[in-house]
């Protein structure tokens, strides 16, 4: 497995095995890497001759200071799990090198990104697209591997593809939950015993939200308001102090992330709250024509 760190050197690299006729699978990831990044390596392994790994915590992303300097960093157990994946290539790159500083040029995002997460966290699409869009850049063609559950950022770079021609193919991939439905994130690492029991309750929300409208409840609102009660609901053994604190329990169209009054075409239930100072987000599709 090489590892790289020169963007470059990258660059030369991917344009090689393109050169050898060679198909790119990237996936572009912050590190703390858990069985959902495996996902993306396994379906990039199907389906490319190479998988390249990012590995980079970019701080344009990060509205809170105290978030970018607690995000975890795990990289020599990122290597090993890269390693036993089959990936061909990590792309370790420094703050400098991907982002020059003073920082002058960044990537744009209209108003799918001032709704939601964009909304509580300003400049973070901003962010995102920025340090994307370079990776596209350094990778050149290639399948890029997502996961949906940070659907609002896979919406976003999907419409970043098409509006600014980069020549990749985005794939997404499901969300990974553990056994208690808890959908995985690197942030997890951030969470007390406690706090990952309250965290539950925010797919324990989707759930029940969803099984009302199997029930055949289609008014947004009345949806809305069943996942904001089992947000709240006591949860045994858990000191209040660690129950999560909404920011957001919606429904909103799948395509455009715009919240419709009835539920009558495909949708995503979308939730956000903060377990202690951790801020965790989840989600769910849900098409009724299934």
């Amino acid at each position: 497995m090489k590892q790289i760190s020169d963007p470059g050197e990258f660059q030369r690299l991917c344009q090689v095995y393109r050169s050898q006729g060679l198909s790119i699978g990237l996936v572009p990831t912050m590190g703390a890497l858990h069985s959902g990044h495996g996902e993306l390596i396994k379906a990039a392994r199907k389906r490319s001759d190479v998988v390249v790994l990012s590995i980079f915590v970019n701080p344009l992303q990060f509205d809170n200071s105290n978030d970018l300097v607690n995000y975890p960093v795990t990289l020599q157990a990122d290597l090993e799990f890269a390693s036993s994946l089959g990936v061909d290539v990590v792309f370790l790159p420094s703050r400098d090198q991907m982002h020059p500083e003073p920082v002058m040029i960044r990537v744009e995002v209209g108003k799918i990104a001032e709704i939601l997460e964009g909304k509580s966290r300003p400049g973070h699409f901003s962010g995102v697209a920025t340090v994307v869009a370079k990776l596209f850049i350094l990778a050149g063609e290639c399948e890029a591997y997502f996961g949906e559950k940070d659907f609002q950022q896979l919406a976003i770079i999907s419409r970043m593809v098409d509006e600014m021609h980069f020549p990749v193919e985005i794939a997404g991939v499901p969300i990974v939950r553990d056994s208690d439905g808890l959908a995985l994130s690197s942030r997890n690492l951030r969470l007390s015993k406690d706090q990952k029991k309250a965290a539950l309750a925010l797919s324990r929300a989707l759930f029940s939200a969803k099984a009302v409208i199997s029930d055949g409840l289609r008014d947004v609102s009345s949806v809305e308001s069943v996942m904001v009660t089992e947000l709240k609901r006591p949860i045994a053994g858990v000191s209040k102090a660690d129950y999560p604190v909404l920011d957001y329990a919606l429904v909103v169209d799948q395509a455009t992330l715009i919240r419709p009054d009835r539920i009558d075409r495909p949708v995503r239930l979308v939730i956000a709250a903060w377990v202690g100072d951790v801020r965790l987000i989840d989600n769910l599709g849900i098409d009724i024509s299934h």
